[in-house]
């Protein structure tokens, strides 16, 4: 039987999702504590990695296990095992043919500046950015928007596909943040975070808007950005036909 899980975390401590070697990631703590608690090995897939200091709120994966769970108990369970930066917030029964990564739908992300210096206790989940023209920035985001080819805004792998589809990047303002909320089916490695380098230096008036159009036209990333820092970057929510 196939189920569905979802898992918020804090990345500050870990170097992503994906399990590697003589590291901690977020998938190893998790197939961890199922084989403290089932004393089986029950192996994960991901709907996709996420870099090292990434946070996520709703990160999804499946798992395959021989027996009916008790989706509350089940969770329970887990929690116990897991250290307390790392959260199963649910679960459920999906079909045999559900593919936590293939049956994507959207994913959305959300990368969040601060107006105000950190403090001790916010540094973690916020990037503080001085002078930030938010005008600048909601300009640049239009121009992010679409299908294009992204190869200026991400770490080049021989052979893979580097056109994308951003459907939206929607600007919130709260009393403390500004929030820039990244939604498409998929992204490249660094992409959200290389074009929030991009709106990070438009916003400050490092580089012209004009960058954009070159970024694009002439595909080169040396032309970019420094990539925006991972801890301001939250794996919001990720959608499946049919699963709430």
């Amino acid at each position: 039987m196939r189920y569905l899980a979802f898992v918020s975390y804090d990345g500050s401590n870990y170097h992503g999702f994906q399990k590697q070697e003589n590291v901690f990631t977020i998938q190893q703590k998790i197939e961890n504590a199922f084989k403290n608690m089932t004393q089986q090995v029950v192996p994960i897939v991901s709907s996709g990695r996420t870099d090292k200091g990434v946070h996520a709120k709703r990160h999804p994966f499946h798992f395959d296990f021989p027996y009916d769970i008790e989706e509350k108990t089940f969770i329970e369970g887990l929690n116990k095992r897991l250290p307390l930066d790392i959260r199963i917030v649910s679960l459920k029964k999906v079909s045999d043919t559900f593919h936590a990564r293939y049956s994507v739908k959207k994913k959305k992300y959300t990368y969040v500046i601060a107006k105000h210096p950190s403090t001790a206790f916010t540094q973690r989940y916020e990037v503080y950015v001085k002078n930030f023209d938010i005008e600048k920035a909601k300009e640049a985001t239009t121009k992010l928007v679409g299908t294009h080819d992204y190869i200026a805004f991400t770490k080049l792998t021989k052979g893979k596909e580097t056109v994308r589809t951003v459907d939206s990047i929607v600007v919130r303002e709260t009393s403390k943040h500004y929030q820039f909320i990244f939604t498409g089916k998929s992204f490249l490695r660094y992409m959200v975070r290389s074009m929030m380098g991009v709106i990070i230096d438009i916003a400050t008036h490092k580089k012209d808007i004009d960058i954009i159009d070159r970024l694009f036209n002439e595909k080169n990333r040396l032309l970019a950005s420094k990539t925006a820092e991972a801890r301001g970057l939250f794996l919001t929510n990720v959608y499946y036909k049919g699963v709430k």
